[in-house]
């Protein structure tokens, strides 16, 4: 066996091997491979490639920019060690598994201890951060609601209170999150009997650090409105989430309770509980922010547990349908459960909370092609809203997501014929602007207002597009529309200025490229995604432009991949040399809203006076504009950055 990878189970305590002193260019190769190889992660749970002593033999170091690479014997990358500052001395230690990156350690500080830890690709997101240098995170940067449970399960297996402690909401986050008073009061009291709580699961001993993190349960994670009972925000959260650890012949359930999102982080706000048959339905109606009527019309005294119970169990056999049959079936069952839990509902609030949830479950279901009855059961839910003028606002609801089932449909359906084609695009504009004229206040409509400025820009329609972007940035500014909105607006400015847009460098974070700093060369910042039809003809031409103008030309990429290794892989594969920028997101990044970038490909020129020469170059123009645009580069042009 070439090699094997190590996982190291709940408790288990890695230890750093302390090779802080490899100084680039003094040692040789195989020392250097030694020193790369003897690294092991400050972290626990980390799994990574470690070829046995007999593979090791024919691993081999390899400089790179900034420090080195090790490489088995198959040129399968295993370690990277790199100075990113150049005073000689590591900064950063990167781990793989199977040629990929998925740990990273950091020195961003330069006092020569590790304060950063980061988990990639398969290894999940995770970014963590050590502020006291004792090798334990102290605050999490960036942690999904998956890997929270991971955290909790493991901090109960190890007793661990300060791991608990780093994944609970704090008071400052508490008010931050702009509950109303009733929501407030009722998290602060769970978040004061929390640690408690977590003590006491600990002393039962019912997980050991024997355990091992198995998964994540929890349906998909749901939005409690801003304005509802006095809230200022809205914010995103899971209910009654739980976490499974498999030890020995046994899973445990973990019960996580109300899961809520800060920023690109998930809190915890409860103790975790042991879930078994005898507490399961009181952990059930432990929830925060949905509420289950206990009322004879609900069923029962436990009604509203056991229709949220049979929702879950519905959920769960439409994850395992195996044809759309079945699939269909399973919908239209959750679809009238949803509908009975709204007619039931003890308050308008979670009236609506279940009819928002019907709306989504079926217009998923609708764009995934699994549930051919799906616009009619939207229709009818619908026409049932407007007989009654007070439920207006959920009437908008559920027509936005009608109307967008519809076009997506009707486009895969005409795809092939232009003709078709046109005529669905003109009825999506004119349902745009019909939602809009229908819904001037409604929450949808900061998004029909910008597909229908998209849609305008794309024929042309600037002033129409930019007097949409600008309703959309003030009379909805704290829409997630909004961000996009004021980045359009800044891109169909931009030109004739210099343009205030720094992005950080694909598969170095630390680093950031400022556009605006940039001066002396003809700047091509090309906007892309592996996924582009044209992308290596995309790469060919640019790559043409560089060599034929080497000294006066500066390209830069800005990646819209969902992830970081997949345009990783797509550089590497078509041998791309220049800066590549990314930002995790995907269309919906930072720098993709920043700009209001909405297709791919994007390319914009810039002067080597940094003022913006094209905001948007179509491919048969990009060479005319360079060729003229390098006439006015200074003899003496700035040297471009060090990569």
């Amino acid at each position: 066996m070439l090699s094997h990878t190590v996982k190291l189970a709940l408790g288990t305590i890695a230890c750093l091997v302390c090779a802080q002193g490899l100084v680039f260019g003094q040692a040789t190769a195989k020392s250097q491979t030694e020193i790369a190889l003897a690294y092991k992660p400050v972290q626990e749970n980390v799994e990574y490639t470690i070829p046995s002593a007999e593979d090791a033999k024919s691993c081999k170091s390899r400089k790179i920019d900034g420090g080195i690479r090790v490489i088995d014997g198959n040129g399968m990358t295993l370690r990277e060690i790199i100075d990113t500052t150049d005073d000689k001395v590591p900064d950063q230690w990167r781990y793989f598994l199977n040629g990929l990156e998925v740990y990273r350690e950091s020195d961003t500080d330069g006092d020569k201890k590790k304060d950063q830890f980061h988990w990639y690709n398969m290894a999940g997101t995770r970014l963590g951060v050590d502020t006291d240098a004792d090798g334990k995170i102290d605050q999490w940067k960036i942690l999904s609601a998956q890997e929270l449970s991971a955290e909790i399960a493991l901090a109960l297996a190890t007793g661990d209170t300060k791991r608990f402690e780093t994944v609970l909401l704090t008071a400052d986050e508490l008010k931050n999150l702009g509950l109303g008073q009733e929501k407030y009061e009722l998290v602060k009291e769970k978040l004061l009997k929390a640690r408690e709580g977590f003590a006491a699961v600990v002393e039962s001993k019912s997980v050991t650090p024997a355990a091992k993190w198995m998964q994540f349960n929890g349906t998909r994670p749901s939005a409690w409105p801003q304005g509802t009972d006095g809230s200022e925000k809205d914010v995103e959260f899971y209910e009654n989430a739980s976490a499974v650890v498999h030890e020995g012949e046994n899973d445990i359930e973990i019960a996580v309770g109300t899961l809520v999102k800060v920023g690109k982080v998930w809190k915890c706000i409860d103790a975790p509980t042991i879930a078994t048959a005898d507490n399961i339905n009181e952990i059930a109606a432990n929830n925060v922010f949905i509420t289950f009527t206990n009322n004879a019309n609900a069923g029962g005294g436990d009604g509203g547990v056991q229709s949220s119970e049979e929702l879950n169990k519905l959920d769960d056999q439409i994850n395992q349908a195996q044809n759309v049959a079945e699939m269909a079936e399973l919908h239209t069952k959750r679809a009238d459960l949803l509908e009975n839990m709204a007619k039931n509902a003890a308050s308008p609030e979670d009236r609506s909370q279940w009819i928002h949830a019907l709306a989504d479950g079926v217009t998923g279901a609708i764009q995934q092609g699994v549930y051919p009855d799906g616009i009619e059961r939207l229709q009818k839910l619908l026409d049932s809203l407007k007989e009654n003028e007070e439920d207006k606002a959920l009437a908008a609801y559920v027509q936005f997501r009608l109307m967008s089932s519809e076009y997506t449909i009707s486009m895969m359906k005409n795809s092939g014929t232009a003709t078709a084609w046109l005529q669905v695009r003109t009825k999506w504009l004119e349902d745009l602007q019909a939602f809009i004229e229908a819904y001037p206040d409604a929450p949808d409509t900061a998004e029909a207002m910008l597909q229908l400025a998209l849609e305008n820009e794309n024929d042309g329609a600037e002033d129409k597009a930019l007097a949409l972007y600008k309703q959309i940035a003030t009379k909805f500014s704290d829409s997630s529309s909004a961000a996009k909105a004021n980045g359009a607006l800044a891109r169909l400015t931009c030109e004739g200025k210099p343009l205030a847009y720094a992005v950080r460098v694909l598969g170095q974070e630390e680093k950031q490229v400022d556009i605006a700093k940039l001066r002396g060369k003809v700047v091509i910042l090309h906007f892309w995604a592996s996924w582009m039809s044209d992308a290596v003809r995309e790469f060919d031409q640019l790559k043409a432009l560089l060599a034929k103008y080497p000294k006066e030309l500066l390209l830069l990429g800005v990646n819209l991949d969902d992830e970081a290794a997949t345009a990783q892989k797509f550089v590497e594969d078509n041998h791309v040399t220049w800066y590549q920028l990314f930002e995790k997101g995907g269309m919906e990044s930072r720098p993709a809203n920043a700009l209001g970038i909405f297709n791919v490909p994007t390319v914009m020129v810039i002067g080597a006076d940094g003022n913006v020469i094209s905001r948007n170059v179509m491919s048969g123009e990009l060479e005319k504009i360079v060729a003229e645009a390098v006439k006015k580069v200074p003899a003496a042009p700035a040297v471009t950055p060090k990569k």
